[in-house]
């Protein structure tokens, strides 16, 4: 075992899964924001709104930060929504 361990395979291994692991977290705490935005600015979320910004990339979360912070209402922001 410590072979396997030492071996710059699973080494390489390890490092990706723990890139992997570190984006998902950071991805994760950007949706809480942005919910935590847009219940602040505008109460509650509708359940098709929160659906869709779970499937949301960490690119476009951080692209809606922005959005969800200018806009006048959830339906403006909704359309601003990538499909």
């Amino acid at each position: 075992m410590t072979v396997l361990r030492e071996s710059p395979w699973y080494q390489e291994i390890l490092q990706e899964g723990l890139a992997q692991g570190i984006e998902q977290g950071i991805q994760q705490e950007r949706r809480g924001s942005l919910e935590r935005i847009l219940k602040l600015r505008f109460s509650e979320i509708p359940s098709e709104i929160s659906v869709r910004i779970q499937s949301l990339t960490l690119e476009q979360l951080e692209e809606l930060m922005a959005t969800a912070l200018t806009v006048n209402s959830l339906d403006e922001f909704s359309q601003n929504l990538p499909n």
